[in-house]
Order: C-alpha cells, then structure tokens, then sequence
C-alpha cells in the first residue's frame, strides 16, 4: 500500500497517475464453442510478463478526453482505454476532463493483450483519480463490459482463464523466462476467429490437463495466412519449443532459467526482433 507523508503529496498525486500496463501471454488456448452472443468460449492459461506500455493520466480543467500516443495506428474512436473512461464516466455521471499519454511498448496485433491491459490500468486510475472507491468485483464488472480479456489484467499473475475469457481463475506457479520473436505483422483478432470453424475446438480440459497443454487453437489457421510466420517459427524450432501467443502474432520460447534465457535471446536477436521477458507472479501498475 502506498503511503503519503502530507495532504500536499496525495492531491498531487491524486491529479497525476504514471502507470505500467502489462502484456500476457497465453500458455495454451483452447477454443470450446461458439455462443449465442457470438463469441466464443475458451480455456486458456494466462502469465503476466514484465513487458509493459506506459501510460499517464492527467486531469484537465474542461470535460474533455486527450489521448496521445507514439504508435500512428491507434485512434480514439476503437481504443479500449477511451471504452473504459466512458463506461466509468456515464455510470457515475463524472465530469471527466484527462490529458492520456500513451507510450506503446506492446505491439498491436501481437497477441500479448496490450490493448485489454490499457482498458484495465485505465479503469484502476480512473477509480484512484476520481476516488471512486471501487471494489475488486465492481473493477471485474466493468472490465468485463470493457471487452474480453479485461478482466484478467485486473489483477494480471498467472490465472485460468474462461468462458468469454471474463471467468478468471488465479493459480500459483514458478518464474520462468520467456524469448519473444516479433514478426512484422499485426493480427487482427476477430478475423482469426472468422477462420476456424466446428472442426477444430477442443473439449474442456481440468486444470492439470490446461496446465500442461502446448495447443493453440488459432495457431494452425495463423500459419496457413501468414507463410512467412510458419518460417520462422521453424528456424526457431532448433532452440526449444515454439508457441505462439493468442491469435498471434507474436511467437515465444519458454526457458526455466535466466541464463539460458539470455543466451537463447543474443542468438535469435541477430536474425529477429526479439525480447527476453519474465513471468510475473503479481503486478503493481502504480509503481
């Protein structure tokens, strides 16, 4: 808990907020089934890493909502983080007036959530800056109106995730070590779902089959579209297993240790963009 020595500091900081927002990855994804609001059921295995975007939070004197950011091809009008200020904004009828600043470190497209991330650190500044008091379940309610894997980033860790991926069930595990390989592609969601059909979901798993589970549902269909994915994944298949991340399209490695971590990144960086990230057992977006 965060602990302010005079009145001064709290409203200070109570009208600035720098925050990280953390990416995931997915250690499996089963798809079960479509449903009837058309999206999908799923069963997946969500980790946190150290991989952040920053974002800042500022109020303004007007009414008005300012979002900037260094990435050219996010725009205000589908951007998750304006999605979160309405929602909070329209429940609790705020005069909301914020400067955003986001700074994108997580590539768009890459199935690494940054987009729900940023949703989510929005929805915990928006409720310290306005000092709305919101609860845990009232965060989880709203992040799941927000979109999908919003709820998950709530609390991020390592958690099983479900349904519309809005059931959110937290497990414990040990710190690994992950290389990501990002290929120059950005994926849109929805239209990967469009290319799988009854064929190819998955019955549901228990826990500790989903704990030890590789599969990726969407991987197959990925590799299909996108050739040049399917080559590098193979190039990369002499150093570990390869795995792809949500609905791509960014590929990763998994390494018990540091060390073989490091080595693994310093020799696929000289061909690849690459990253070597940590799991993260728990997060302080505030920190």
């Amino acid at each position: 808990m965060m602990i302010y020595s005079n009145f001064w500091m709290k409203e200070k900081v109570m009208k600035r907020l720098h925050c990280k927002s953390y990416a995931k990855l997915n250690l499996c994804l089963h798809v079960l089934n479509r449903r009837e609001d058309g999206y999908h059921n799923i069963q997946s295995i969500f980790q946190a890493i150290d991989l952040h975007d920053n974002i800042t939070f500022e109020k303004n004197e007007g009414n008005r909502i300012n979002l900037e950011t260094n990435n050219k091809n996010l725009t205000n009008e589908d951007n998750l983080i304006i999605k979160a200020c309405s929602v909070l904004s329209q429940k609790y009828n705020l005069d909301m007036g914020l400067n955003i600043s986001l700074t994108k470190n997580i590539p768009i497209g890459s199935g690494l959530g940054g987009g729900s991330s940023n949703a989510a650190v929005t929805l915990h500044a928006i409720n310290r800056l306005y000092d709305i008091q919101l609860s845990q379940g009232d965060l989880l309610s709203f992040a799941e109106r927000v979109g999908s894997d919003v709820p998950f980033f709530i609390n991020g860790g390592t958690a099983e995730v479900s349904g519309r991926g809005d059931i959110i069930n937290k497990i414990s595990s040990k710190q690994k070590f992950y290389v990501l390989i990002f290929p120059d592609i950005s994926i849109v969601t929805r239209e990967i779902y469009s290319l799988i059909s009854k064929k190819d979901y998955s019955d549901e798993q228990d826990l500790e089959n989903l704990l030890g589970s590789k599969l990726n549902t969407f991987e197959h269909a990925v590799m299909e579209k996108y050739p040049e994915l399917n080559q590098t994944k193979y190039w990369l298949s002499s150093l570990g297993r390869v795995r792809m991340s949500g609905t791509g399209s960014t590929l990763y490695i998994e390494f018990d240790s540091y060390e073989s971590a490091i080595k693994a990144n310093k020799e696929i960086g000289d061909r690849y963009r690459s990253k070597m990230v940590s799991s993260l057992e728990s997060y302080d977006i505030f920190s």
